[in-house]
């Protein structure tokens, strides 16, 4: 390019600080530290597998995903300021327009998964425990593209990394206090700000933050110590990077105290996942400085000792890693229940199935709970041949003797509910047979002498957990744990099998959510709907991996995420940027005329880091989702990356 067109896309740039990169630093630095708590009605009760009513607390989600948005309309903003002035120059490389095709198909592709949702507020604007909705991903989008356009100067490039190093230095202070036990969120100075939205509303003095994380765990403001391994996995890379190539002395040293800081916060979060995607990005670094290593065979040392210290650190802190990767100890008696009408079909591990059908006509009556079971079901297995059983008068329960099956265990049961029991499952039967809500319409609601009610159901159980089910006009339903009901079907699965507590119960839910990818081939379900893809009436599956009264609500595996929220055009999409920004830091590193590493910070360095950070965040991705807390990092330090490539490749790399 010509001199004048280098003037053109520096314009905005000048010799030093442009205030349009503000909200970018914002986003960077500032997003992820914010923690306001934030009271809401998430919509979900409306399913009966999720609890009914209530208010929700959120304490790390919701508002940063708000200033997020607001970000993102200042950065469109700036887009619309820089783009007439810097006359595109960027985008007459030819090299240009794959990345920049890629992250537009990636936007347009979400935005059509959002329009055709079937809950398009929440694909649009969040939901609940992720908030990251398809206007938070148009701030991904223009965070990446304002970078790839616009920030191709080191004294831009130098703004940005100060930026991320001053918030890691945060983030790691917190993390650090948090691994000691002491914990930021749940002193006093923390309260006002946390309960900025109470204010007001309540007496806040009385406010207390109660988290399941155990002392010494380390979240920071990341609501999830897997984030965690997320967010150091990203930014620990460029904070090594600053220790190296800082240019002066105090930047050296506070990166040096920010990897520190970042380095005890990711052993304390007991991120795994963090550790490995570290490893995995050390190892590429490695790699791509094969050819300067006559020139930097020191650093080269210090990346491998680094390797060597995170393999210190699995075998220190996490000794039983491999036995906790591949724990399978359950023992699993059922692979499925499911009803049909007034059947409950009942499939074994080893495949085998029994039916217990109902006798309707004995459950029309009220107190059914009291008819001997024997006479109330009947089991039988496929071909219609009777299952033998022992029956026991005391408890009014039968028990499966038959060969070849298990032991289950059917009885009839009456029990007094509470007030509040009561009314749940007399209002959920309102709601299943549109009948008037009260209890004498229910033949599964008793009321006997002295005017105490009772609820009839079967109960049935193996060794180890037991599932109820009661009778809605002559169809049996499942009562669930929250005193809802709910049909009860047989559910899709693929892969895992005998491995669902791989990788601390991954294996579980990947293995319900592999059957939904064929469904969005084209388009996705949309943002943060995942929750209402995943089948979360799954009572079998989830009572047998502890997830009873949980609501999964993401796949803990980022690409499966995009798949079924944005589509498989979506995920090849992301892919495909990443990929290509990787084969071209290879070629920069390895061809002929490859060029020669500068004085501190330059261009070829920013590539070569961001290709450690960027692969360090897609494999923490393989265990984790997507997550406002950290993602805008990646985007827009991939934009960076993608941006001093060009510089180098066209031989326009302006330094201060």
């Amino acid at each position: 390019m010509s001199d004048n067109n280098n003037k053109n896309t520096e314009v905005k740039a000048k010799d030093g600080f442009s205030w349009w990169l503000i909200p970018l630093m914002f986003v960077i630095a500032v997003v992820p530290l914010i923690t306001v708590v934030h009271v809401y009605v998430c919509g979900l009760e409306v399913n009966p597998w999720f609890s009914i009513g209530g208010k929700l607390y959120d304490f790390f989600l919701y508002y940063k995903a708000f200033f997020l948005r607001l970000a993102g309309i200042l950065i469109l903003f700036t887009l619309c300021y820089l783009m007439p002035f810097g006359k595109n120059d960027f985008l007459k490389d030819k090299k240009t327009i794959a990345p920049t095709i890629a992250i537009g198909v990636f936007g347009l592709i979400s935005l059509l998964s959002a329009i055709l949702s079937k809950h398009r507020i929440v694909a649009f604007f969040g939901g609940y425990e992720q908030f990251e909705g398809w206007f938070v991903i148009l701030t991904y989008v223009l965070c990446f593209y304002t970078a790839f356009g616009f920030i191709r100067t080191k004294k831009l490039i130098v703004f940005i990394l100060d930026t991320l190093l001053v918030g890691s230095i945060i983030i790691g202070l917190l993390g650090a206090f948090q691994a000691f036990g002491i914990d930021w969120i749940q002193s006093d100075w923390a309260k006002p700000i946390l309960t900025q939205e109470l204010a007001g509303k309540m007496d806040v003095s009385h406010f207390n933050v109660k988290l399941n994380f155990d002392r010494g765990m380390s979240y920071v403001t990341l609501y999830n110590p897997n984030y965690v391994g997320t967010y150091v996995a990203t930014v620990l890379p460029y904070c090594g990077y600053l220790i190296f190539r800082g240019e002066h002395i105090v930047r050296r040293l506070l990166a040096a105290l920010s990897t520190s800081l970042l380095v005890v916060t990711l052993v304390a979060s007991r991120s795994l996942t963090g550790i490995m995607g570290i490893i995995i990005g050390v190892i590429l670094m490695m790699i791509l400085l094969i050819p300067y290593l006559k020139k930097t065979r020191p650093v080269a040392i210090i990346f491998l000792v680094t390797c060597l210290a995170g393999a210190v650190l699995i075998v220190t802190f996490y000794p039983s890693f491999l036995g906790k990767l591949f724990n399978n100890n359950e023992q699993y008696y059922l692979d499925s229940l499911s009803c049909k009408d007034s059947t409950l079909t009942i499939r074994q591990d080893d495949g085998k199935t029994l039916l217990a059908t109902l006798d309707t006509s004995k459950t029309a009556q009220s107190g059914w709970g009291d008819t001997p079971i024997d006479s109330l079901i009947k089991l039988t297995d496929e071909s219609g041949n009777t299952i033998s059983t022992k029956v026991n008068e005391d408890d009014n329960s039968m028990q499966i003797t038959q060969e070849g099956y298990h032991p289950f265990v059917l009885s009839g049961v009456r029990i007094r509910p509470d007030d509040n029991t009561l009314a749940i499952f007399t209002e959920e039967y309102s709601r299943i047979t549109g009948k008037p809500h009260e209890v004498s319409s229910f033949s599964s609601v008793t009321d006997v002498e002295g005017g105490d009610m009772f609820i009839d159901y079967i109960r049935f159980a193996d060794s180890t957990y037991e599932w109820r089910f009661t009778d809605v006009d002559g169809k049996m339903m499942i009562y669930n744990d929250f005193g809802r009901l709910d049909e009860l079907k047989d559910t899709p699965k693929a892969g895992f099998e005998g491995s669902y507590h791989f990788a601390s119960r991954r294996g579980y839910i990947w293995s319900r959510t592999i059957p939904l990818l064929t469904d969005h081939l084209l388009i996705g379900a949309g943002r943060d709907n995942f929750v209402y893809e995943f089948p979360n009436d799954d009572y079998v599956g989830k009572r047998y991996m502890g997830y009873d009264t949980q609501t999964v609500t993401k796949p803990h595996n980022m690409y499966l995420q995009i798949w079924v929220q944005d589509g498989l055009i979506g995920l090849l999409s992301l892919l495909f940027l990443y990929g290509l920004f990787i084969i071209r830091a290879f070629r920069l590193c390895y061809k002929k005329d490859r060029p020669t590493p500068d004085k501190g910070i330059d261009h070829l360095g920013i590539v070569m880091i961001t290709a450690v950070s960027t692969t360090a965040y897609m494999v923490v991705g393989l265990a984790n989702d997507s997550t406002i807390t950290s993602s805008a990092i990646f985007w827009l330090m991939l934009g960076c990356g993608y941006a001093a490539e060009a510089s180098y490749r066209t031989m326009d790399a302006c330094n201060s």
